[in-house]
């Protein structure tokens, strides 16, 4: 049953724009330019307008940011500290939302741009300092609210390959294909490989008797290609790759039954592209949580054992077992959730809490089952018989695959109305309703999201959560979309289903 709205739906506010500022280039390497334009690509359904700040970019990233669909604007070389105040009097506005992903973006510069938007994100590798951020977004996993100091009321992270923003190419799950075997190797150490180490990884390989082939890759940011094309020369079994696109590089990673990559997203992509025997060489320091994260999982070895794996007789079944562990993490579904996540920190704090429903609550249950717009909207109109509820409701309590949640306004202690869940495996089916008092607050979202968010509190192994409304009522349609749920398709004309993809702890 979902609740109708009989006054008409407020005005919604212009769609927001999104706002991302990264630097790049080969001193420091392209990591968060390229996180911030996988994340745009991502999001660009639901911004109108997006706007990419970055200082000094070369000319072949802004045309590579530019025909992704962004906006570039080239800031003024000043200190940071300058620069948050001059972003607040000459870009910023009060609608946007602001991503910014570099480690010198500390709390100060955070703490300056906040004011001047409506919601701020961070991405963050270090947790090595205080956030003023709305939502704190970390690829690596493995990490907690304990790990930060979170300065912004009401602040959420983020965590892990679940929402980790990945190029387009490497967004769809490998169709079943021939497994690569693992004398093929893949040298990636991103894309500008600051610390030049290619030719020294690529060189130790070669000189296993194992390895066949041996595939470096580099980023057009790299320096030392005019020293390392020399020296490959002479290497019959050395090929070099020079600023792939992402559907050439994805491809070539299925071409590699084993990978040499920095701990970063380079690492994430070849584990989605289809993965194997996945070697991590840190390049940073803020790679040491990716790298953590990846070997105590056993999704990666690190690149000292590299030798010894690919030359013993198991290392096809090393690779094989790794392939298995990173499908499994690596989804596909990292957009979905991102998408989710980005429509639900554009709603408000919610103005009630919740509560579990207990016996006492049934008068109030069955008077708003059976009130006549709920009834109209209900898929069985038929009015529910007090003796019928009574036995619903006691069954539901005592039921450990239901939960029963009842929200009651923060200022008045009012009730307010109800989510439910009926739990099956991994999957959960959600049933609301408002008291008609609260109808066309825009509240309906936000109790779907309170409400969503406190089932994966209670069962964390639900990964999918579905609500069925009538086409027809659209207030409820609308809910369900600002609350950050995606339409999926249905058999019957007359119903429209919503899904949210949980996250795998």
């Amino acid at each position: 049953m979902q609740t109708p709205a009989p006054t008409p739906a407020p005005v919604r506010n212009p769609t927001p724009r999104l706002v991302l500022r990264a630097d790049g280039n080969s001193r420091i390497g392209l990591g968060h330019v390229m996180r911030l334009l996988a994340l745009a690509e991502i999001l660009q359904p639901d911004f109108a307008e997006l706007l990419f700040l970055i200082r000094e970019p070369d000319a072949a990233l802004v045309e590579q940011l530019r025909g992704a669909g962004l906006a570039v604007r080239d800031l003024p070389a000043q200190p940071l500290a300058e620069e948050a105040a001059w972003l607040v009097r000459h870009v910023l506005r009060p609608t946007d939302l602001l991503v910014l992903d570099g480690y010198d973006f500390r709390y100060d510069y955070q703490n300056t741009v906040r004011g001047a938007v409506a919601r701020l994100v961070y991405l963050d590798d270090l947790h090595a300092y205080p956030l003023a951020a709305d939502l704190i977004l970390n690829p690596a996993g493995g990490l907690t609210l304990r790990d930060y100091e979170l300065r912004q009321p009401g602040a959420r992270l983020l965590s892990g390959p679940a929402f980790a923003p990945l190029r387009a190419a490497f967004r769809t799950l490998p169709m079943a294909e021939q497994v690569a075997s693992t004398d093929t190797v893949l040298v990636c150490l991103g894309g500008a490989d600051p610390t030049h180490q290619t030719q020294r990884i690529a060189a130790e390989l070669l000189a296993l008797p194992s390895v066949r082939q041996v595939h470096a890759v580099v980023g057009g940011a790299y320096l030392g290609w005019e020293s390392l094309s020399a020296w490959a020369q002479d290497q019959p079994r050395l090929l070099l790759h020079r600023n792939l696109s992402g559907p050439d590089l994805a491809a070539l990673m299925r071409e590699c039954g084993a990978a040499v990559c920095s701990a970063s997203t380079v690492s994430y992509e070849y584990a989605a592209a289809g993965g194997g025997l996945l070697f991590l060489l840190p390049t940073a320091d803020n790679q040491q949580d990716i790298d953590r994260y990846l070997r105590e999982t056993g999704l990666a070895l690190p690149y000292p054992a590299a030798a010894n794996v690919l030359t013993s007789p198991e290392a096809g079944r090393v690779a094989e077992r790794l392939r298995r562990q990173q499908l499994q993490v690596f989804d596909g579904l990292a957009p979905v959730r991102l998408r989710q996540e980005f429509r639900a920190l554009q709603l408000p704090p919610p103005p009630f809490y919740l509560r579990p429903v207990v016996a006492a609550d049934s008068d109030q249950l069955l008077a708003w089952t059976n009130e006549p717009a709920v009834r109209q909207f209900s898929f069985n109109s038929t009015p529910v018989e007090r003796p019928n509820h009574e036995q619903w409701l006691a069954a539901r309590l005592q039921d450990p695959k239901a939960l029963l949640l009842l929200a009651q306004d923060a200022a008045t202690g009012r009730p307010a109305g109800l989510i439910r869940f009926a739990i099956e495996g991994e999957k959960a089916t959600l049933s609301y309703l408002l008291d008609a008092a609260f109808r066309g607050r825009g509240l309906a979202p936000l109790l779907l999201l309170a409400g969503t968010r406190r089932l994966a509190e209670h069962f964390p192994q639900v990964r999918q959560v579905v609500g069925h409304v009538q086409t027809a009522n659209v207030p409820s349609v609308r809910a369900f979309e600002r609350a950050g749920f995606q339409q999926v398709p249905t058999d019957s004309p007359s119903t429209l289903s919503f899904l949210w993809q949980a996250a795998r702890i």
